[in-house]
């Protein structure tokens, strides 16, 4: 018995240990990393650049020499009579079986493609299609690296809130506690004493929705970077990080750096490619072809016997002209040009689009910097005057209901000095993403 008590805290304390959650400290640098390498949806877009590639090697096989070898083995058990005119066994026509009942060819044959553009144009067209892909999945990084730093900047954000809150409660408990102790000197009415009381009760609830929105936050975080949701997370950088504050290159933009442009470039390369394709089927094809062949006749299936195998082979040169492909081809060949015009436009557009985009992605972020500084600089400010009356209101030389409209100015200019910096980070990331440099 006295080993059974060990035994049983074992069994309790080792699985609670074991199922303890992960606790991860990360920074955003290494969330969108984590992000981009544990997400489902990246993971699967690479398979589509793989499939491309594949299709290029693929194509390009198809000048390799196409060898197959073939076998026919028959017998028959009673061989068809031929008609004989007359003169070759007799005065008179005949009826004569000639032939072999067993009969047997084995041969080897050889194709080779000499001249045919479509075959060029393939491996064009498959390059084409996978440098697309190569830009769709780069487009696709750059989607999910934004809603990883949305999401982790809304966590930064929350947490600055929470600290907010948690600072205006300590800021009401203060109030209280003055309001109590004049109260019991008499030097303040029971009613304002109550109505401070209240305000920092109402503040203990602001601080707890700020903590429940600060959570939910965190599990956006987890969703993005596709985390157990039981993982302990902690994010180490904050709105004043360096790590946040990408840097942004204001002068001579290009919008060709951006892969929308570049997919609809290639996307019109490979419309081109399969016009040319399409003509090019009404050219003539060359090829080599070449076959090597072991044939056995005999009466039986004795196919030991050598000198009833008797060998033959031919080559050639084959010559294929089309003569309607012209005709047939008139509307495919009108149906890509069409396509042609159709993308040429898009294209415009979307060059005029990210022109658009660069210059209110610019202006935003120069009047965020702007509005940044004017926000702190106010911030500092309301510090002092705060600091100042609430020296004042603790002597008594203050009325609690103006130093409260102090206090919401504070609570006003720090919100918005907060929400600037917020402001700031999020101008810098779309600015990048208009660029193409994100």
């Amino acid at each position: 018995m006295k080993y059974l008590l060990p035994l049983i805290c074992c069994l309790f304390v080792f699985p609670l240990s074991a199922q303890q959650p992960e606790r991860i400290s990360i920074g955003l640098k290494q969330a969108i990393e984590l992000g981009l390498k544990n997400r489902y949806d990246i993971q699967s877009g690479k398979y589509n650049m793989a499939i491309a590639d594949n299709r290029l090697s693929k194509s390009k096989k198809e000048w390799l020499p196409d060898i197959s070898g073939s076998g026919r083995m028959a017998y028959n058990p009673q061989i068809q009579a031929t008609y004989i005119p007359a003169g070759f066994f007799g005065p008179s026509p005949e009826l004569v079986a000639l032939g072999a009942n067993s009969s047997a060819i084995f041969g080897l044959d050889l194709n080779q493609n000499l001249f045919k553009p479509g075959i060029v144009t393939d491996v064009k067209i498959a390059r084409n299609h996978l440098e697309q892909e190569k830009e769709i999945n780069h487009q696709q990084e750059n989607n999910i690296k934004e809603q990883i730093v949305l999401a982790y900047l809304n966590v930064v954000l929350k947490k600055l809130q929470v600290q907010v809150t948690m600072a205006d409660e300590q800021r009401y408990k203060e109030y209280e506690e003055v309001a109590e102790g004049k109260v019991q000197l008499k030097a303040l009415i029971e009613n304002d004493y109550l109505k401070a009381k209240l305000d920092y009760e109402n503040s203990k609830v602001e601080t707890q929705k700020a903590k429940q929105n600060y959570e939910l936050a965190l599990g956006n975080v987890r969703y993005q970077l596709n985390i157990p949701a039981e993982t302990q997370l902690i994010l180490t950088d904050t709105l004043n990080a360096p790590e946040l504050a990408v840097s942004a290159d204001l002068t001579k933009p290009d919008p060709n750096n951006r892969t929308e442009i570049k997919q609809l470039t290639l996307q019109q390369q490979g419309i081109g490619l399969e016009l040319s394709k399409t003509r090019q089927n009404a050219l003539p094809s060359l090829a080599f072809f070449a076959n090597y062949s072991e044939q056995f006749s005999y009466s039986n299936l004795d196919y030991a016997l050598g000198k009833w195998w008797t060998p033959f082979n031919y080559l050639g040169i084959r010559l294929n002209v089309p003569l309607t492909a012209n005709f047939k081809n008139s509307n495919s060949i009108q149906e890509y040009r069409l396509k042609s015009m159709q993308t040429d436009l898009d294209l415009k557009q979307k060059t005029a689009d990210v022109t658009y985009e660069i210059q209110k992605a610019s202006s935003e972020l120069k009047n965020a910097v702007q509005n940044m500084k004017v926000t702190g600089d106010n911030y500092n400010l309301s510090k002092v005057i705060y600091e100042n009356q609430k020296q004042q209101y603790a002597i008594g030389s203050f009325l609690y209901s103006n130093l409260l409209d102090t206090d919401k100015s504070l609570l006003t200019t720090e919100q918005s000095y907060i929400k600037s910096v917020y402001d700031y980070l999020i101008a810098t990331i779309n600015y990048q993403k208009a660029i193409g440099t994100y």
